[in-house]
Protein backbone atom coordinates (compact mmCIF):
# COMPACT_ATOMS: atom_id res chain seq x y z
CA UNK A 1 0.00 0.00 0.00
CA UNK A 2 0.93 3.65 -0.73
CA UNK A 3 2.85 5.42 2.35
CA UNK A 4 -0.49 6.74 4.21
CA UNK A 5 -2.48 4.41 2.71
CA UNK A 6 -4.04 1.88 5.66
CA UNK A 7 -6.63 -1.43 5.74
CA UNK A 8 -9.28 1.21 5.63
CA UNK A 9 -8.21 3.43 2.39
CA UNK A 10 -7.70 -0.20 0.97
CA UNK A 11 -11.39 -1.39 2.34
CA UNK A 12 -13.11 1.78 1.08
CA UNK A 13 -11.16 2.17 -2.33
CA UNK A 14 -11.52 -1.60 -3.59
CA UNK A 15 -14.41 -2.85 -2.08
CA UNK A 16 -16.50 0.58 -2.02
CA UNK A 17 -15.09 2.50 -5.46
CA UNK A 18 -13.66 -0.10 -7.56
CA UNK A 19 -16.55 -2.71 -6.87
CA UNK A 20 -13.98 -5.40 -6.12
CA UNK A 21 -15.97 -8.40 -4.55
CA UNK A 22 -12.56 -10.07 -3.88
CA UNK A 23 -11.73 -7.92 -1.73
CA UNK A 24 -14.21 -8.58 0.89
CA UNK A 25 -13.03 -11.97 1.56
CA UNK A 26 -8.89 -10.61 1.34
CA UNK A 27 -9.69 -8.18 4.14
CA UNK A 28 -12.33 -10.01 6.38
CA UNK A 29 -12.69 -13.50 7.69
CA UNK A 30 -16.22 -15.87 7.85
CA UNK A 31 -15.16 -15.00 12.17
CA UNK A 32 -15.47 -10.99 11.58
CA UNK A 33 -18.56 -8.86 13.07
CA UNK A 34 -19.91 -5.52 11.64
CA UNK A 35 -22.27 -3.89 13.38
CA UNK A 36 -24.37 -0.77 12.33
CA UNK A 37 -26.02 -1.99 8.53
CA UNK A 38 -28.76 -3.61 9.58
CA UNK A 39 -31.01 -0.88 11.31
CA UNK A 40 -31.31 0.06 14.94
CA UNK A 41 -31.52 -2.75 16.85
CA UNK A 42 -30.94 -4.87 13.84
CA UNK A 43 -28.27 -8.18 14.33
CA UNK A 44 -24.75 -7.96 13.36
CA UNK A 45 -23.33 -9.20 10.03
CA UNK A 46 -21.47 -11.81 10.47
CA UNK A 47 -18.30 -13.02 8.68
CA UNK A 48 -17.18 -12.24 4.74
CA UNK A 49 -19.85 -14.30 2.67
CA UNK A 50 -22.76 -11.97 4.53
CA UNK A 51 -21.46 -8.88 3.98
CA UNK A 52 -20.75 -9.74 0.44
CA UNK A 53 -24.75 -10.30 0.03
CA UNK A 54 -25.02 -6.62 2.26
CA UNK A 55 -22.74 -5.11 -0.26
CA UNK A 56 -24.40 -6.94 -3.36
CA UNK A 57 -27.62 -5.38 -2.45
CA UNK A 58 -26.50 -2.13 -1.97
CA UNK A 59 -24.19 -2.16 -5.14
CA UNK A 60 -27.29 -3.15 -7.51
CA UNK A 61 -29.13 -0.82 -5.50
CA UNK A 62 -26.64 2.09 -5.79
CA UNK A 63 -24.07 1.52 -8.82
CA UNK A 64 -22.29 4.16 -8.90
CA UNK A 65 -21.79 4.36 -5.00
CA UNK A 66 -18.46 6.16 -4.22
CA UNK A 67 -17.28 6.61 -0.35
CA UNK A 68 -14.29 9.28 0.19
CA UNK A 69 -12.37 8.53 3.61
CA UNK A 70 -11.66 11.02 6.00
CA UNK A 71 -9.56 11.73 9.37
CA UNK A 72 -8.27 7.84 9.53
CA UNK A 73 -6.83 7.48 13.06
CA UNK A 74 -5.30 4.35 14.25
CA UNK A 75 -3.95 3.30 17.60
CA UNK A 76 -2.63 -0.13 18.64
CA UNK A 77 -5.01 -2.74 17.12
CA UNK A 78 -7.98 -0.03 15.97
CA UNK A 79 -8.74 2.21 13.30
CA UNK A 80 -11.16 4.91 12.77
CA UNK A 81 -12.24 7.18 10.30
CA UNK A 82 -15.44 9.14 8.86
CA UNK A 83 -16.59 8.58 5.70
CA UNK A 84 -19.25 10.31 3.18
CA UNK A 85 -21.01 7.82 0.76
CA UNK A 86 -22.53 9.12 -2.49
CA UNK A 87 -24.47 7.54 -5.26
CA UNK A 88 -27.72 7.25 -7.36
CA UNK A 89 -30.37 4.77 -6.63
CA UNK A 90 -30.90 2.81 -9.66
CA UNK A 91 -31.93 -0.25 -8.48
CA UNK A 92 -34.22 -1.54 -5.77
CA UNK A 93 -33.24 -1.69 -2.36
CA UNK A 94 -35.68 -4.07 -0.09
CA UNK A 95 -37.99 -1.54 1.44
CA UNK A 96 -37.50 1.12 -1.60
CA UNK A 97 -38.03 0.86 -5.00
CA UNK A 98 -35.63 2.55 -7.82
CA UNK A 99 -36.08 6.08 -7.80
CA UNK A 100 -33.14 7.13 -9.54
CA UNK A 101 -31.77 10.01 -7.08
CA UNK A 102 -28.74 10.71 -5.81
CA UNK A 103 -27.92 10.17 -1.87
CA UNK A 104 -25.04 11.97 0.15
CA UNK A 105 -24.77 11.22 3.60
CA UNK A 106 -21.80 10.59 6.21
CA UNK A 107 -21.01 7.69 8.45
CA UNK A 108 -18.47 6.92 10.71
CA UNK A 109 -16.76 3.67 12.32
CA UNK A 110 -14.10 2.18 14.56
CA UNK A 111 -12.73 -1.08 13.90
CA UNK A 112 -10.40 -4.06 15.38
CA UNK A 113 -7.35 -5.39 13.09
CA UNK A 114 -5.29 -8.61 13.58
CA UNK A 115 -2.86 -10.16 10.99
CA UNK A 116 -4.09 -7.43 8.01
CA UNK A 117 -7.83 -8.33 8.14
CA UNK A 118 -10.70 -6.19 10.77
CA UNK A 119 -11.49 -8.49 13.02
CA UNK A 120 -14.80 -6.17 14.15
CA UNK A 121 -16.10 -3.18 12.93
CA UNK A 122 -18.69 -0.91 14.58
CA UNK A 123 -20.25 1.52 12.32
CA UNK A 124 -22.34 4.47 12.58
CA UNK A 125 -24.29 5.17 9.12
CA UNK A 126 -26.70 8.24 8.78
CA UNK A 127 -28.73 6.02 6.97
CA UNK A 128 -31.81 8.35 7.89
CA UNK A 129 -30.24 10.59 5.67
CA UNK A 130 -30.39 8.42 2.82
CA UNK A 131 -33.68 7.65 3.13
CA UNK A 132 -34.51 11.42 3.27
CA UNK A 133 -32.65 11.66 0.26
CA UNK A 134 -34.68 9.03 -1.78
CA UNK A 135 -38.08 10.32 -0.38
CA UNK A 136 -40.02 11.08 -2.97
CA UNK A 137 -40.85 15.18 -1.67
CA UNK A 138 -37.56 16.11 -0.79
CA UNK A 139 -35.11 18.15 -3.01
CA UNK A 140 -32.64 16.07 -5.26
CA UNK A 141 -29.39 16.61 -4.71
CA UNK A 142 -27.09 18.27 -7.15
Amino acid sequence: MPQGTTLLHRWFEEVWNQKRVSAIHEMISEDTIIHGLTGPGGPPVKGASEFEQFHATFVNAFPDTHIDVFDVVTEGDKMACRFTVTGRQAGDLPDIAATNKKVLFDGSGICTVADGRFTEVWNIIDFPKMQYDLAADTPDIE
